[in-house]
């Protein structure tokens, strides 16, 4: 029997195996930055440069911490534990944009009210679609621009999920058989079928966005941020185009004209490194973002206290939003309230356009 499971089972199963690897390797269409990246591309936006990393899943918190980084809203940790819910407390002033008014819109939506903690699965299902909706409205602006295809890929993983499924009915079918044969060798093979056809589907991206030519540059800037970002982690900052060694203008620090402006020195480095925040977030690496970032604050304590005592601390705002939150992917399901510089909750987007223009 082991000699019609070899062709009919084991083959198969590990031939649509390696096409849902090659799929997998498609679907990222990997690029790779020429030269390492200290800052984002004029223009970007987060939301945006998520889609275009194909790191949707942190897209979300990873914006509303760039919310945080421009001085646009605080994130309102109550305590050290975690799965503590997050205030966000909207910044007197602020100005947003459109894009940044609808996450806010889908991190509290309608049936997000005071006196209630998203902790609830409903919630979450709730959100979640939100959240989809806003990765969906970025996606068309993205394929408006020309940076994507209109319609995402799907043939590829439909086909080899059904071709998963459809091995495993013969698999299960030699099982049976096996067992009753009691054949342990064509048995043991079949189940190593079953395996790499339960990889299959799991390996299997079931679509994936099409990037096309006018991305790359895109995606290679983004590439050459996340290189400067991991050389950090190794504490190898010697990269070119390194803020030591930049000339940086003010237009550098605070490009889209939020936030504090600082035109050279020490106090502009550390303001630059905190404008990467929501791109360490997006690669995986806030942590050992965050750690670079504490070890730069302390030393300009130091040596510019009274500089610095004029500059929000946002690096241990997020830190504490993360901790209590439980990890950057886990942070906008942990948010509580949406409030006012005085302290008011806002329900809704009404009184968020309100509260903007009062």
């Amino acid at each position: 029997m082991l000699t019609a499971v070899i062709p009919v089972a084991i083959v198969p199963a590990f031939l649509i195996l390696g096409l849902g690897i090659v799929a997998r390797a498609v679907a990222a269409q990997h690029v790779t930055g020429r030269i390492a990246q200290y800052a984002p591309e004029r223009g970007s936006t987060v939301l945006r440069d998520a889609l275009l990393a194909n790191a949707d899943r942190r897209a979300a918190s990873a914006a509303l911490i760039d919310l945080a980084v421009k001085r646009k809203v605080r994130l309102l940790a109550g305590g050290r534990s975690k799965r503590e819910p997050i205030g966000v407390e909207l910044v007197s002033g602020a100005t947003l944009s459109p894009e940044e008014i609808d996450l806010l819109d889908a991190l509290f939506g309608p049936e997000h009210t005071h006196g209630r903690v998203r902790r609830f699965s409903a919630d979450r299902r709730a959100l979640a679609g939100r959240l989809r909706s806003v990765v969906s409205d970025t996606e068309h602006a993205l394929a408006r621009d020309g940076l994507i295809a209109e319609r995402r890929t799907t043939w590829p993983g439909m086909t080899l999920t059904v071709l998963a499924y459809l091995g495993m009915l013969v698999e299960a079918l030699l099982i049976v058989m096996a067992l009753v044969n009691a054949d342990v060798p064509a048995l043991s093979a079949t189940i190593l079928a079953v395996a790499a056809t339960i990889a299959t589907i799991i390996v299997t991206p079931p679509s994936w966005r099409r990037f096309l030519p006018a991305a790359r540059p895109r995606r290679e800037h983004l590439d050459g941020l996340r290189q400067y970002l991991t050389s950090a982690e190794a504490d190898r900052l010697r990269v070119l185009q390194s803020p030591s060694g930049a000339d940086l203008h003010e237009s550098d620090v605070a490009a889209d004209g939020s936030g504090p402006e600082f035109a050279s020195g020490p106090l502009a480095r550390f303001h630059l490194h905190e404008r990467l925040l929501p791109y360490a977030v997006l690669f995986g690496l806030e942590r050992e973002w965050m750690a670079r970032l504490e070890l730069e604050h302390d030393a300009l304590e130091r040596s510019n206290l009274d500089t610095l005592a004029d500059a929000i601390d946002v690096t241990a705002e997020v830190a504490r939003a993360l901790e209590a939150a439980g990890g950057a992917v886990e942070l906008v399901a942990a948010v509580g309230d949406l409030v006012d510089a005085g302290g008011t909750v806002l329900e809704g987007v009404g009184n968020l356009f309100e509260a903007l223009n009062a």
